[in-house]
């Protein structure tokens, strides 16, 4: 889709400065780099870096529009068009809001304090195996590309939609309150999902009622008669849902959508028995733990809710496959891999502590886990605690790092946890070091920390 000057003006509420020769414009960009021929500049401000300062750069490699939030010197524009906005950010998701409305695609989106990657990649391939409106999805459907979840990640998506497709799947992500309600703004869905509500950014949201008011958003800002899928064993979210006035498809135990059971296959993944109304499916994963399980119930019905039938849902989910770093398993050396490492939160931290102490194994199960972010003043609390829980599953060997590595040592001594079972590492190559002189095959692994961590790190040491 092209950009016209008036379309960029009407959309942004921006100001004409000056106008350049060309008339119609392409791509919407914010990284200088990636300019092109005839594509549109957002000069962002960050925490680190100003867009303003990369002006030149995108006009060089092309950028025939630039649209900027202060004064600017007309030098670097060689003949550009430029137009200023208020705030520049504020101006992207004004973008990528009109360009969502004039395709009319279906918008789902998905939130939650977990699992909302994982849940988006398993619907994205639930839709692909799907039909809509008697025609097939596959190559119709657009997604969050990795976690692209912020307010530059989700417009960005956004400003990708095309004629052709039909749907986009978007995930929402938050740290501060507020950052849901604009992103919902911007992607005014037609479904609406959050996935659980727990102990995660509490830095910024304070609390566990700060995080349900900031998720809740979502359901808030689903237009009207849309749908929404409830999941009836967070608490936090069925009173969400509750207050929601529209259709509503609720997943879990008690749920319209539920597992009936379910069967790990160890490495293989997860076999499950899916009912959603009066019909019932076997479905086999590529994915472990319980969590997973939920991710999978929730994933069929929020699909479910947008009519996709039960037989499509199954294709889907057998299809999806762990994103990578989260969940992730392999066999290395004839050891059990589980790299969760992506990031973490007490919430996930306790659902993959769980999945390795439940994975049928030959030998010792280690969990090498680093410290847990923004938790602001329950950190240390939350850190004593997943020591306890690591201690409660009684796992053969912990390894950890970081500065609230203490904390969970304490609370794993506490649960009674040997403390020579337990190491803290100077570094991942100290762990890894550690770790190469005492695995040994059908041993399995867990590594996860929050991303900041770089658990990864230690198992590409332990490789190398």
């Amino acid at each position: 889709m092209a950009w016209s000057i008036d379309q960029i003006l009407k959309s942004t509420g921006g100001r004409l400065i000056r106008e350049g020769r060309q008339k119609k414009f392409g791509e919407v960009v914010t990284d200088s780099s990636k300019a092109k021929k005839g594509s549109v500049f957002v000069a962002l401000k960050g925490n680190r870096l100003d867009g303003h300062r990369f002006v030149g750069d995108a006009v060089r490699r092309g950028a025939r529009c630039v649209i900027v939030h202060r004064d600017f010197g007309g030098s670097a524009l060689q003949g550009s068009t430029l137009v200023r906005v208020n705030d520049t950010l504020q101006a992207l998701g004004d973008l990528a809001h009109f360009r969502r409305e004039r395709m009319g695609s279906k918008v789902l989106a998905i939130t939650g304090s977990n699992g909302k990657t994982t849940t988006k990649e398993m619907v994205a391939a639930i839709l692909e195996s799907a039909s809509f409106n008697r025609k097939p999805l596959r190559g119709r459907v657009l997604k969050t590309e990795g976690n692209l979840n912020n307010l530059v990640g989700l417009p960005l998506t956004l400003l990708r939609l095309r004629q052709r497709h039909a749907v986009a799947i978007l995930e929402l992500g938050t740290n501060h309150p507020g950052e849901i309600q604009r992103l919902a703004e911007i992607a005014d869905p037609d479904l609406g999902m959050i996935t659980s509500v727990a102990a995660a950014h509490l830095e910024g949201l304070n609390s566990l009622a700060g995080v349900a008011r900031e998720k809740g958003a979502l359901y808030r800002s689903v237009r009207r008669g849309g749908t929404v899928a409830v999941n009836f064993d967070d608490p936090w979210v069925r009173r969400l849902g509750a207050k929601f006035q529209g259709r509503k498809i609720t997943y879990g135990s008690r749920g319209q959508v539920r597992a009936e059971s379910w069967q790990s296959l160890g490495a293989k993944g997860t076999l499950l028995s899916l009912r959603a109304g009066r019909q019932r499916i076997p479905v086999r994963l590529n994915f472990l733990g319980r969590h997973n399980i939920a991710n999978a119930v929730g994933a069929a019905a929020l699909t479910y809710g947008f009519g996709v039938s039960l037989a499509a849902i199954r294709r889907g989910l057998e299809s999806a496959r762990p994103f990578p770093m989260r969940m992730e398993i392999e066999n290395w050396r004839g050891i059990g891999i589980i790299n969760d490492a992506y990031n973490a939160n007490p919430a996930s931290m306790e659902a993959a502590v769980k999945t390795l102490a439940e994975i049928e194994c030959r030998g010792e199960r280690t969990a090498v886990l680093g410290d847990m972010f923004e938790l602001g003043k329950q950190s240390r609390r939350q850190h004593l605690r997943l020591g306890r829980r690591v201690s409660e599953a009684r796992l053969d060997r912990l390894y950890l790092l970081g500065p609230q590595s203490t904390q969970v040592r304490k609370g794993a001594l506490q649960g009674g946890m040997p403390s020579e079972r337990i190491l803290i590492g100077k570094d991942h190559r100290d762990i890894a070091c550690q770790l190469r002189s005492c695995v040994r095959r059908g041993d399995w692994l867990l590594f996860k920390g929050s991303r900041g961590m770089q658990m990864e790190r230690v198992l590409r040491e332990l490789k190398g």
